[in-house]
């Protein structure tokens, strides 16, 4: 090996030894918060609806037929009766999970339960419980103002940190085949991966040696802004996710597998 090039393989491993992010990441549920997201279901007339979660807006017909989403997949809503609906989303034709969301009897709870199977072949099994902040319930059950009070995750995520060039991160989330290749220069990089909306992408700077803030957009428009930080000791990774007109951001916490 040539000088030169021993003076790069030096280079390249003190980067990895002074990036703290550097390693195998996952999520834990006891250490996050997850609740205070919102949902909003509009009841336009009898069988048509508006979904919108943060600045997002989607409108569906309840005729358990595909309909595109914003995000560049579908849902399809089947009303099983007037608390009870069943929902199908399907990206590129193939379903990636089947839902029910049922009202409980008093139509003040909002159960959410998620099955199916990710693009790395992991089953899931979710559930989400919400609880009615406002709304009308002589309609549909289902409409009104919802805030998540409750989350159970089957298989908690994982986030993988390897370097990219001298200034960036090659991040990659095992469980949905998703990968980014981002330098911290303020630029927009595409995000990867089978499930991902065409025309993500994220941005990132760093604000210090413990401290990256990122941008998420997609098709140019501000999808959430997070904020990570590694602990003193580098074995936890706190992640603020702020997404627009959103009161509450979420915190996701992860701890070290490997470095």
């Amino acid at each position: 090996m040539t000088r030169s090039l021993i003076l790069v393989a030096l280079s390249a491993s003190a980067l990895v030894a002074q990036d703290p992010f550097i390693g195998n990441w996952k999520l834990s549920l006891a250490k996050s918060k997850l609740t205070g997201q919102s949902i909003e279901i509009q009841e336009l007339s009898p069988g048509s609806f508006v979904f919108k979660e943060d600045e997002h807006s989607d409108f569906i017909f309840a005729d358990g037929l595909d309909h595109l989403t914003h995000f560049g997949d579908s849902m399809a809503i089947t009303i099983k009766d007037a608390n009870t609906w069943a929902i199908t989303y399907k990206r590129g034709g193939l379903v990636t999970m089947d839902t029910i969301w049922k009202v409980s009897p008093d139509g003040q709870a909002l159960t959410y339960s998620a099955t199916g199977t990710r693009p790395n072949g992991q089953h899931f099994n979710n559930k989400m419980i919400l609880k009615r902040m406002s709304g009308a319930t002589n309609m549909s059950g289902l409409a009104g103002d919802w805030e998540a009070i409750d989350f159970e995750l089957s298989s908690p995520g994982q986030i993988g940190i390897a370097p990219y060039g001298t200034d960036g991160h090659f991040i990659t989330f095992p469980e949905r085949k998703q990968t980014l290749r981002m330098k911290f220069d303020g630029k927009q990089y595409r995000e990867e991966g089978p499930t991902v909306p065409d025309g993500l992408t994220s941005s990132g700077r760093r604000i210090d040696q413990r401290t990256i803030e990122t941008t998420e957009r997609l098709s140019g428009k501000i999808r959430e802004t997070a904020t990570a930080k590694i602990s003193e000791d580098g074995k936890t990774q706190t992640i603020v996710v702020i997404e627009p007109d959103d009161k509450t951001p979420v915190t996701l916490v992860y701890e070290r597998e490997s470095r």
